[in-house]
This record gives C-alpha cells, sequence and structure tokens, in this order.
C-alpha cells in the first residue's frame, strides 16, 4: 500500500516503511523481544530507502526554489501531525509519514531563498558521513573504538595544518563545533601560561582580551576556565567591527597597569556579525612583543585558507599560537564539524591531564588515541563529513564553493547599494553582509520579523553599534542577483506600507 507524502504544497507517491518488521524476517532471526525491530537490518533497509526518496525530493525541490523556505507550525501542531504520544508509546510508526511531518516544518537551507544563519548547505558526502556515522557509533574515545575515522581525522588535520603553514610543528583535533574549539584552545593557553592550573587552579588575576565583535563563546569560555566574565576585557572595535591595534595596546597596558596577567588574546577570522576579518599581522606582531598567546577564531572565515583568491584575509596566521576552523559553515559539511588547531604540538599535548585506566593505557597499537587531546570522550566520526565531500568535489571543489559565496556577496553589496533608500555597513570582506532600508531600527527589526513568519525568503538581523541591521549570510551557492533583488522589492513594500 502506497502513502501520499505531502511536501510543500506537492503531492509525492512513497513506500509505506513500518518500522515493525515482518513476521518471516524475525522469524528468520530467532527473534520475538519488544526492541528486536530495532536492530532488523530489513527495517534500516526499507527505512532508508523511504527517507532517501524524500531527502532528495525535498532536496531538489528547494535547489528549485519551489514552495517556502520556512513554515512555522507551533510545538502543538507538529506534535499533532507527528501523532507524538501514540508514536512514542506504541511504536510500530510509518517513517514515510514521519519524514515528510519533519520536512516538511524544517527550515529549508538548500532553498536558494535561504540567506539566513551561518549554517552550511551540506553537500550529499556530508549526509552520507552522517548516516555511516548513526549505524555503526564508532565513539573515537580510543583509537580501536573507531579506527577508520581516527585515522580520516589525523589525515584531515594535517591537510588542515598544511593551508595555515602549521605542518612541521602544529598538531589539532576535531570537536564538536566552534565553541568546543575555542575552549580546547584557550585551555591549551592557560596551561603554556599557568601550567599547574589543572591541579592547582587559577589565580584571580588573570584574563584574556576578547574583541568587543568576537564571538560570545570566546568570553563563555573565559567563566569556564575559572577567570569569570570579568576575565574577558573587551577591546573596542570600529565601525567596521575591527580590532584597531592601538586600542589593543590601550586596553592590554591598562589591564596590565590594573595587576592582571593576560593570557591570551582573541582575534577574528572572521567576525560573526559583520564577517570582517582582524588585522592578524598586526596583532600577532603585538602579541609577539609581549610574549601572548594569540588564539584566531576562524570558525567561520578560516576556510578561505584553501583559497588562492582570499587566502591573503589570513595573512599574519603565522603568528598565532592556536586557531579554530569549523567545516560546517563554509565547507558545507552538517553541522557539526570543528578543529582546534595548535601550532606546535606540545602546546596541544599539555592542554589536559586526566586518569582513567580504563579506557586510556600505554600499550602498543596502530594509531594514537584522540580523545587524550580533546573535552569529549564519546566523539562521533566527525572526519568523515569533511571526507566525503573532498572525495566528492575535491580541494578544488571546495575551494571554489568558498570563492563563489564570497564572490556573490560582493555582487550583492553593489546591487543593494545601488538601489535607492539601501544602505550596507560596509562592503563584504567574506559571505556576510550588513544593510539596511531606511535609517528606522526598529522598522529593519519589524520587516525582519514579517519577512520570517511569512517565509518566502530567510534572512537574519544584527545590532551594529547600537542599530538595527538586516543581515545576509550568503551559505547557498544558487542564490542569484535575482534573488536579492525579490528580497529588496519585498522589503520596498513591506516599509511603504508602514508609511502609509
Amino acid at each position: 500500500m502506497q502513502t501520499c507524502v505531502k511536501t510543500h504544497g506537492d503531492l509525492r507517491p512513497a513506500s509505506s516503511s513500518s518500522l515493525n518488521p515482518s513476521p518471516e524476517a524475525l522469524s528468520r532471526r530467532g527473534l520475538g523481544l519488544p526492541f528486536d525491530p530495532g536492530y532488523d537490518p530489513d527495517v534500516l533497509e526499507q527505512s532508508v530507502r523511504t527517507a532517501c526518496t524524500q531527502l532528495v525530493n525535498h532536496m531538489r525541490d528547494s535547489l528549485n526554489g519551489r514552495g517556502k523556505v520556512l513554515v512555522q507550525e507551533s510545538i502543538d501542531e507538529i506534535a499533532r501531525q507527528l501523532d507524538f504520544d501514540k508514536t512514542i508509546a506504541e511504536g510500530g510508526a510509518d517513517l514515510g509519514e514521519l519524514v515528510a511531518t519533519l520536512l516538511r516544518n524544517s527550515n529549508r537551507l538548500h532553498h536558494p531563498s535561504y540567506i539566513g544563519h551561518q549554517v552550511a548547505v551540506p553537500m550529499a558526502g556530508a549526509a552520507v558521513a552522517d548516516l555511516i556515522n548513526g549505524a555503526t557509533n564508532n565513539s573515537m574515545p580510543v583509537y580501536e573504538m573507531g579506527p577508520a575515522a581516527s585515522a580520516i581525522e589525523r589525515k584531515l588535520i594535517g591537510w588542515a595544518l598544511s593551508k595555515i603553514g602549521w605542518q612541521a610543528e602544529g598538531s589539532g583535533v576535531m570537536t564538536h563545533g566552534g565553541s568546543m574549539s575555542n575552549l580546547t584552545c584557550l585551555l591549551g593557553a592557560r596551561a603554556a601560561a599557568l601550567p599547574d592550573a589543572w591541579e592547582n587552579g587559577v589565580p584571580p588575576n588573570c584574563a584574556i582580551l576578547v574583541p568587543e565583535s568576537s564571538h560570545y563563546s570566546n568570553s563563555r569560555a573565559a567563566a569556564i576556565m575559572g577567570l569569570g566574565t570579568a576575565g574577558a576585557i573587551t577591546i573596542p572595535v570600529d565601525r567596521e567591527y575591527r580590532v584597531q591595534p592601538d586600542e589593543l595596546a590601550r586596553v592590554y597596558d591598562g589591564a596590565v597597569r590594573r595587576g592582571k596577567r593576560v593570557l591570551a588574546v582573541v582575534a577574528n577570522a572572521c567576525g560573526t556579525a559583520t564577517g570582517t576579518y582582524d588585522d592578524l599581522r598586526a596583532i600577532g606582531r603585538f602579541c609577539k612583543d609581549r610574549g601572548v598567546w594569540l588564539h584566531v577564531d576562524g570558525a567561520h572565515g578560516g576556510s578561505v585558507a584553501i583559497s588562492d583568491k582570499y587566502r591573503s584575509l589570513l595573512d599574519g596566521i603565522e603568528h598565532a599560537d592556536s586557531m579554530t576552523w569549523d567545516t560546517h559553515k563554509m565547507l558545507a559539511t552538517s553541522a557539526l564539524c570543528g578543529m582546534a588547531l595548535f601550532r606546535r604540538r606540545s602546546r596541544m599535548l599539555g592542554t589536559f591531564s586526566q586518569q582513567a585506566t580504563y579506557i586510556f593505557n600505554s600499550f602498543e597499537k596502530p594509531g594514537e588515541d584522540i580523545s587524550v587531546n580533546t573535552l569529549e570522550c564519546t566523539k562521533s566520526m566527525l572526519s568523515l563529513k569533511l571526507f566525503f565531500n573532498l572525495a566528492i568535489v575535491g580541494e578544488k571543489g571546495l575551494a571554489s564553493l568558498v570563492e563563489t559565496l564570497y564572490d556573490r556577496t560582493r555582487a550583492f553589496h553593489r546591487l543593494i547599494e545601488s538601489r535607492p533608500g539601501f544602505s550596507c555597513l560596509c562592503p563584504p570582506d567574506s559571505n556576510i553582509l550588513c544593510f539596511r532600508y531606511g535609517d528606522d531600527s526598529a522598522m529593519q527589526d519589524r520587516i525582519r520579523q514579517r519577512l520570517v513568519l511569512e517565509g518566502d525568503c530567510y534572512i537574519t538581523r544584527a545590532t551594529i553599534h547600537g542599530l538595527s541591521y538586516l543581515r545576509l549570510s550568503v551559505m547557498n551557492p544558487y542564490t542569484e542577483e535575482r534573488h536579492v533583488h525579490a528580497l529588496c522589492d519585498r522589503i520596498e513594500a513591506m516599509a511603504g506600507r508602514e508609511a502609509d
């Protein structure tokens, strides 16, 4: 019997995929326990086939711009569509119907009018990696728990280090995202400055310097490290949200005069709100002169390391001691997939210290236990996401993706600036562009809210020096000028209705 699955206005036949296997299948395996269906390979095969068909149709429709980007029902309505209480109480649900409901109520990142948050539009390779990770669950606390994924991770870390010139002495680990990577790297800075901090804690006078424009995870890391939120001293930024070296010097000297010991300076590559890159060379020279650890938060913009065209935005990275780099931003992997990179392997090895004889040991083995260098023990097979993307399109393919997104954003800047009533905060360094229509901050927020509720396009907002801006994160390489023209037309119409 076929089930008709409705996806964004289209009715598509999909094979019914009950999560209960046939009695014949159970008999062949000698099964009969309530949890048996969860381990039946036939259930996996049938479920994957059904879900795959719907996902392919969903992706194809999205890439072609069919339907809305976002439909937001209430929590109770989505639960009703899922028949939630019965589903979890009784099992035996039809996976095809559940997948259809989930897709109908999900944000469609592959849609060209998705110009929203800094989340990658995932490639097929990353999706396959997630399937393998889910089915095999090689959690990688030690090498023997995930040999293939551990081997791929070590080789990919070497590849990433080579792109920023740290291959000679560097090392790193993959993490579940930039927040985890920032904390890992800043803990490395703490260990370098205070080798006994792991055992004895942190003196009360320690601090890190964090740009006003920095991602909140860096100041959060200060609190987790025992410095307190007051231990994240803010560096003022200019109109375009960049750190000015003279301001860095002023803040640093002031902190020292107050008796603070600065453990690290954070620089942006690029900033979250505006996408602008700090001057890494100037900041790096300053940190080198003062003997202070420089951490570069390259979660979003570090991917230019693989681009010949935009690699210069990381000029000066050779002066840094650590760097965060997320591949689920610009390299089209699904979330989460980050890297914490260290210029010197010895500094990474000194970050953590633990005793757990049931898992860590010194016995000879053919590979490296990764978890001794991470906050995470049970870590998923993150490396497969990037590896499979590279396996499909290669390094040049991913470099072309980065360049396409950066190039398009520059074109969109020219387009928006040319339209009467529109203005941009600054020319874009990256694929992030802040703009506004008119001068009324409250109107920007109302327009953005209406756009999101209508669901035909999806953008975000940012507050820059107290003013509200509409914000584009150009993550989809299929977003073209016509989509931005249509967005601007809609904004103009909304503003016109307010004026009336």
